[in-house]
Order: C-alpha cells, then sequence, then structure tokens
C-alpha cells in the first residue's frame, strides 16, 4: 500500500479539532500507552500532561514533512538517535505504532469515522519512520554529516533549538 500523505492530513486535522482536540488525544494516547505497555512509563520523565505537546508537535511535523523527505529524513534521524538519550529500544517501536493507530481509531470514531484505509494508511506511514528512527539507532554514526548539514548535533539535538521535537521552518 502506498501512504496517502492527505489522508494523513486530513485525519490529524481532525484529531486536532473532535472529540475535545489534540489534548485529548495526546493525554488519551499516553493513558493507554501506559496502561497496555507499562513497561515503558519509566522511559518518560516528562508528565503526559507536558509531553503530549511533543507527541502531537511531532505528529505533526512527521504529516506535514511526508511530502517534504528532503526534511523529513532527517529530522526522523535525528529523532531516532536522540530516543536513544531516552533508553527507547527497537521493540518500543510497534507498541508505540499500535497504540497510535488505536487512539487514532478511538478518537476519531467518537464523532466521525475511522475506517480500514484510514488505519492501514496510518500502519504503514508509522511503520516507514519506524523504520527510519531505528535505522539511524542502530548506526547514528552512520548519519554524522547528515545531521551536521541540518543542524543537529550528534546525539540528534540541535542546540538552536530547544524543542528538538519542533522541525525549524
Amino acid at each position: 500500500m502506498a501512504i496517502n500523505p492527505d489522508l494523513l492530513k486530513e485525519n490529524f486535522r481532525r484529531v486536532t479539532v473532535e472529540n475535545g482536540g489534540a489534548t485529548a488525544f495526546g493525554l488519551r494516547f499516553y493513558e493507554r500507552l501506559f496502561e497496555k505497555y507499562p513497561a515503558v512509563k519509566p522511559l518518560f520523565n516528562t508528565p503526559p500532561e507536558e509531553q503530549h505537546k511533543k507527541l502531537i508537535a511531532s505528529v505533526g511535523v512527521i504529516v506535514s514533512g511526508v511530502t517534504k523527505l528532503d526534511m523529513l529524513v532527517p529530522y526522523l534521524h535525528a529523532m531516532g538517535i536522540r530516543h536513544l538519550k531516552y533508553k527507547t529500544e527497537t521493540g518500543h517501536y510497534p507498541a508505540v505504532g499500535e497504540n497510535l493507530v488505536a487512539v487514532l481509531g478511538e478518537h476519531l470514531s467518537a464523532e466521525g469515522e475511522f475506517t480500514e484505509d484510514m488505519s492501514a494508511n496510518w500502519q504503514e506511514a508509522i511503520g516507514v519512520v519506524a523504520n527510519v528512527m531505528i535505522e539511524a539507532a542502530e548506526a547514528p554514526e552512520k548519519y554524522a554529516d547528515e545531521l551536521a548539514e541540518h543542524g543537529y548535533q550528534p546525539d540528534g539535538f540541535k542546540a538552536s533549538n530547544p524543542q528538538p521535537w519542533l522541525m525549524d521552518a
């Protein structure tokens, strides 16, 4: 299946306005994640009331960047490398992806619909994102030049940006 960027964008727009908006979505994401995958809870030092803002911003960057791969891929490589600091393991990615799709389904079907096509589109997109992040996390040195070219430090952070989950314009 090819990823449908327009469908991702429309679904994400709906996340921000339906069923309590982005805050409700983000809080539910962490509530369900910690219920279903309690082993990941210690990886989060930021309370869900703050962490959800990073989630929404990151998903927003990914959704808007899906047609701008020259900017998105380095962002994802940096995010994968950055997640090494957070002790993220390769096995955590499927849990986060499953949780994101499940919460999207809950959230969007509360006021509208979340179809099998929408779910499959998100699963495909999340799989690609996870693979790109994992690829970088497994061999950060391979991406050092790319990161430097895009203003990232070797650890995936930007000295000029205290909010690495956002992409510079």
